[in-house]
This record gives structure tokens, C-alpha cells and sequence, in this order.
């Protein structure tokens, strides 16, 4: 009911808002509640698409608007794309428009086979699209790489403000726990507590280390040692968390010690399965065995 009344509000707003309207050749009727005024929509040009609609119980089934729209190129295979295309045609940069699509006439162009209960065929499906933006292929791809850019900046920020957080939480762990870590320019500490010989390993090197793998709670996620088999990979090479590629550079052969990593040079934002969680920082006791 909740939602049923949501969308009568909406179409109410809607129509009460409308401009013009406007029948199509295929007897759709679109109703405009906002008037652009660009140009018309050309083959190879790219399309950024608000669209929004709800089945005939008032649930929302697709909402694609704003920072997500769904990006279309036109070319001539939108003639045989269904009654959608035919309405997205029909506009220019800056319409929005309100208009509804019998069940039937929803599915008839749809990629497989749809079997439409009779029920529900003349059951009206309600839809809100509007036109975001017309781009040619290259103002695209300036459009995306200003995106990744900011996307970029984002993620760089957002790991920034993290490392801050995991840096003061690791810091007061050493404090509490009386440990005196090195620490580098990353934010990674590091213990030696047994030193080995020779030079310390470097990227490239094939690395046999033995490993116990904790969370800062001393909830222990992963051990080799109760495997009893040893782990290799060859260092700098990304096989491995940021964290280890680092941190087994502090290490020569036959060293053991323990590496406090920052979630950030972890498993970041995402975690790993169920085991670590998203942001965690983890503790690695390791032996480094061979290389």
C-alpha cells in the first residue's frame, strides 16, 4: 500500500507539473514535466538516461538516475529495440517525461521470450525517464576519464582518512602491549624479534616464509604452521597484500618478527571472506625461511 500511494503522489506530481504533451506514432503518450532544449538525439552519439519505473503494484523495479544513468549509443539497431528507445528518441537533452507501458507491451521486445500471464497484460508499468546529457564519443571519453579521475581522488582520500584511523588504533595496541615497533613511511610496523643472515630479501626474490595471521583482537584468521606447510611467492610482484610485499623486505633469511599492516596495505574497504573484515588491520608472525 505504502508503495502503491508513494506512486500515485508521484504521477500526480507529475501530471500536475506538466508542460506539454505529446503523442507518439506507436500511441504512446509521453507528458512532460520538464522541457529541454538541445538538439536532436543523432546515430553516435551517447546518451545518459534518468530512468526510473514501477510494475503495476507501485514497486519500484529500476532506479537509475542521478551519479547512475544508464549510458546508451544510438545507432540503428534502436528502431528494432522496443517502444523505450522509440520514447528516448523522441527526446532531447534536458526532457523529462512521464509515460506507461502496458505489461504486454513492456516485455514484447525483451531479449528472451517472456510468457505474460493474461492477468496482468493490461496491467500498467509507469515510467519516469529523462535525458541527462548528449555527448559525442569524444566528449565521452573526456566525461569518463574526468570520472576516474575524481573516482581516483575519492578512493586516494578516503585511504588517506583510513590510514589516519588504523595508524592510531595500531599505535595505541604497541602502547598497551609494550612493544617497540620500526615503523615506515606507509604507515606498516614492524618487529624483528630473531635476526637471520645475509641480505635482506628483495623484489623478485622467491620467498618461503612461515606465517600466523591475526586481528587486532588477537582472533587468529590463517597459519601455515597449522598446515605445517611453509608459503612462497616471489616478492614485489602484487601476489601477495601490499603489506607483505613491503614488509618481508625488513627481513633477511632465518629472521622472525611480526608486521602490524594497516588495513589500507591489507584487505581495505572489502575484507577477505568471512575471516577479515572490511578495514581490519592485521598481525603477521613470520619466519622467513628461505629465498
Amino acid at each position: 500500500m505504502k508503495n502503491i500511494n508513494y506512486l500515485i503522489s508521484l504521477i500526480f506530481i507529475l501530471i500536475s507539473c506538466v508542460d506539454k504533451e505529446k503523442v507518439l506514432d506507436n500511441g504512446i503518450e509521453l507528458k512532460y514535466f520538464k522541457n529541454g532544449n538541445g538538439e536532436e538525439i543523432k546515430d553516435g552519439q551517447i546518451v545518459m538516461i534518468n530512468l526510473q519505473y514501477f510494475d503495476y503494484d507501485g514497486n519500484e523495479l529500476l532506479n537509475k538516475v542521478g551519479n547512475d544513468p544508464v549510458v546508451l549509443q544510438k545507432d540503428s539497431s534502436w528502431e528494432n529495440n522496443g517502444i523505450i528507445y522509440e520514447v528516448i528518441d523522441n527526446l532531447v537533452k534536458g526532457d523529462s517525461v512521464f509515460f506507461q507501458l502496458t505489461t504486454e507491451q513492456f516485455f514484447k521486445n525483451a531479449p528472451q521470450s517472456v510468457e505474460v500471464p493474461d492477468s496482468v497484460k493490461n496491467k500498467l508499468i509507469s515510467f519516469y525517464t529523462g535525458v541527462q546529457d548528449v555527448m559525442s564519443q569524444s566528449e565521452f571519453e573526456d566525461y569518463q576519464r574526468v570520472q576516474y579521475e575524481k573516482m581516483q581522488q575519492e578512493m586516494e582520500q578516503q585511504n588517506e582518512n583510513q590510514l589516519s584511523i588504523d595508524l592510531e588504533l595500531i599505535e595505541n595496541y604497541l602502547k598497551e602491549n609494550n612493544i617497540d615497533a620500526m615503523k615506515s613511511e606507509s604507515g606498516l610496523h614492524y618487529v624483528i624479534t630473531e635476526k637471520g643472515n645475509g641480505d635482506n630479501a628483495a623484489a623478485g626474490d622467491n620467498v618461503t616464509v612461515h606465517y600466523t595471521g591475526m586481528l587486532l583482537n588477537g582472533e587468529k584468521f590463517d597459519s601455515s604452521l597449522d598446515r605445517n606447510q611453509p608459503f612462497s611467492f616471489q616478492l614485489g610482484q602484487g601476489m601477495v597484500i601490499r603489506g607483505w610485499d613491503e614488509g618481508i623486505t625488513y627481513f633477511n633469511k632465518g629472521a622472525s618478527g611480526t608486521l602490524y599492516i594497516p588495513s589500507t596495505l591489507g584487505y581495505g574497504s572489502s575484507g577477505a571472506g568471512g575471516a577479515i573484515p572490511p578495514n581490519a588491520i592485521l598481525i603477521f608472525e613470520i619466519q622467513v625461511l628461505d629465498y
